[in-house]
């Protein structure tokens, strides 16, 4: 139901689409990886609270997903290491990203799943907007790419799967906005 918020439905980026998608790449991370069905089953549940608290506020997202999950976990009789332990995984979501364990790892890398994708392109064409409307954030087409581009660079997938599988098409999304880079050049 929160996601269905008239907030966070205003979002171009950071909305249901988004969070179906993490939960469905935390799904195919963990059965890759070979993760068992308690540390599964917490890691979906984070992934579905991870963005929550775009529901309340853009900046500091985090701290209200944080929030929303405990409220509802506990409501849910969940003992408080399996609450401490998925808000240690919201929290690693947080950019940059700061994983403190392989769960967390694995959160952040489903959370950035996209960018080893071809849907990169559609998904940062989302973000941009969604950072003109929602913080006042403009940039002309080349400083979006070389924001892009930075960004790629500077990621490190976390996991063993994503450092392994997830980098290579990271890297080909690299070469691909360098080869966009090149027409802002001549």
């Amino acid at each position: 139901m929160l996601l269905s918020d008239a907030e966070i439905k205003k979002l171009p980026f950071h909305n249901l689409e988004h969070t179906k998608e993490v939960v469905q790449h935390v799904k195919y991370l963990c059965e890759a990886m070979d993760i068992n069905s308690v540390d599964t089953e917490l890691l979906i549940i984070a992934a579905w609270f991870h963005d929550t608290g775009f529901s309340k506020t853009y900046k500091g997202h985090e701290a209200e997903s944080k929030l929303i999950a405990t409220t509802f976990l506990k409501e849910q009789n969940a003992n408080k290491s399996f609450i401490d332990e998925v808000c240690n995984c919201i929290d690693a979501t947080r950019m940059p990203q700061s994983p403190t364990d392989r769960l967390s790892e694995i959160l952040c890398d489903a959370d950035i799943y996209h960018i080893s994708t071809p849907h990169f392109f559609y998904r940062k064409l989302l973000l941009r907007r969604e950072w003109e409307v929602f913080c006042d954030i403009k940039t002309t087409n080349k400083e979006w790419h070389l924001l892009n581009q930075k960004f790629l660079q500077e990621h490190h997938f976390r996991s063993e799967y994503g450092e392994q599988t997830l980098e290579i098409g990271k890297q080909e999304n690299i070469h691909k906005v360098e080869n966009i880079l090149t027409y802002f050049n001549e």
